[in-house]
């Protein structure tokens, strides 16, 4: 007679898990990672159309072509005129510097000569229409030139408001001088002192002719 072995008993069942631990899921993660993948890409668009909206105006407050080029031209306008200002300033230095050394030059020149002479007088009376002219004098003045001085009497009847006067000194017939004035409010029988004025280099001279609006007396 044979025995078979009893079988030995199954193992018994594993715990049951503790109350209140839950089950692990492992679709979880897998979802986390997803959403965290949207909410970037959703904060990246929000910060995408915020940055566009911010550079927007700046984009309105690019001054156009039109102004870029008025600024431009006025810009170069401003650089002409600086320069010219420049150029005029250096120039007027330079006309200083000119006028300061001829100062100094002529402040170390020792003249010659006195600029102006000793007058030479004519005696007697010159006679030209309703005029007479007495104490005349022909000399050099300070400037090198012909100066002519005389006493001017109206012998007329009537006042003369105004007359032109010349005198012209000759050398030989020839005319080496001319000279002007002019008297104004001069009545009847009255005299002023005349002093007539021109631009030629004193001279050589012999004559003296003096002319009132047209009339001329010639003294030697």
């Amino acid at each position: 007679m044979s025995f078979q072995p009893v079988p030995s008993a199954p193992p018994p069942p594993p715990p049951p898990p503790p109350p209140g631990e839950p089950r692990r899921r492992r679709w979880v993660w897998p979802l986390v990672a997803v959403l965290a993948l949207l909410v970037g890409a959703g904060a990246g668009l929000v910060v995408g159309l915020a940055v566009d909206d911010d550079s927007t105006p700046s984009a309105q407050q690019t001054p156009s072509p039109g102004e870029t080029g008025d600024e431009s031209d006025e810009l170069e306008r401003l650089r002409d005129r600086l320069a010219q200002i420049e150029e005029q300033r250096d120039d007027l230095k330079r006309r200083l510097d000119e006028a300061r050394a001829e100062l100094e030059s002529r402040a170390t020149e020792t003249p010659e000569e006195p600029l102006e002479s000793e007058p030479t007088p004519f005696e007697g009376e010159f006679t030209v229409g309703d005029y007479t002219f007495t104490d005349v004098e022909v000399l050099r003045d300070f400037a090198g030139d012909f100066e002519v001085r005389a006493t001017v009497t109206n012998d007329g009847d009537a006042d003369v408001d105004f007359a032109s006067l010349t005198a012209t000194v000759l050398n030989g017939d020839e005319a080496v001088s001319t000279l002007t004035t002019s008297v104004s409010a001069l009545a009847a029988g009255d005299s002023v002192e005349a002093q007539f004025i021109g631009f030629d280099d004193y001279g050589d001279w012999d004559a003296v002719e003096f002319s009132v609006d047209g009339g001329s007396d010639t003294t030697t």
